[in-house]
């Protein structure tokens, strides 16, 4: 079957924050060996967990303005008063390589890459309820109750925008939403539009 050769996408996870969508990427990428990882650019601080340059790239907005100027930015998003970005040249560069690559974007960036047509799948992560999505923010003891407001307003404006992606995933218990996703996966590279020359490599020409 090696030489069924398929084409390379996007896979795009998103979710309200605190909807699990980190999680659920950092373990495919532990089971998985044909995904890569898109590190995104930011402007916030990061985390007391997270590294620069794996989780992020953290730089500064004079620098984040550099690379929006120099068209290097294949979606871009203000985030809570922060910017994010995903570099165009680094996703292409991936993709040659023979991997699909995952990222975690926001609602906005991902409209921004869909509106570019690029070969993307798109999987739309939520909890199970508003009081679950809550209790995870709370839980996770880095966000104000000021900062969690906000988040709670902003998942409100993002559920508004369901239509506009191709899965939906509720994250219930994280294990089966993984497989879910990965399964969504799975389903994407059997499309025969994803298929290179089908009926040269099946004739041997």
């Amino acid at each position: 079957m090696n030489k069924y050769k398929r084409k390379n996408f996007l896979i795009i996870l998103l979710s309200p924050s605190g909807g699990g969508k980190s999680a659920i990427l950092r373990k495919l990428l532990r089971i998985r060996d044909d995904i890569g990882y898109s590190i995104s650019y930011t402007t916030r601080e990061p985390r007391e967990s997270e590294i620069n340059g794996i989780d992020y790239n953290f730089i500064s907005n004079e620098e984040f303005q550099n690379l929006k100027d120099s068209e290097d930015l294949l979606e871009s998003a203000v985030v809570h008063g922060c910017w994010y970005g995903t570099s165009k040249s680094f996703i292409e560069n991936e993709l040659k390589k023979g991997k699909h690559i995952i990222m975690d974007i926001d609602v906005q960036g991902a409209k921004q890459i869909i509106k570019k047509k690029i070969n993307a799948v798109t999987i739309f992560i939520i909890p199970p309820s508003k009081e679950i999505l809550i209790e995870r923010l709370k839980d996770r003891g880095t966000d104000t109750e000021e900062e969690i407001n906000t988040r709670l307003n902003s998942a409100k404006k993002e559920m508004e925008e369901l239509h506009n992606f191709q899965y939906l995933v509720i994250n219930d218990d994280l294990n089966q939403a993984i497989q879910e996703v990965n399964e969504i996966i799975n389903t994407e590279e059997k499309k025969i539009h994803r298929f290179v020359d089908i009926k040269g490599n099946f004739y041997g020409g």
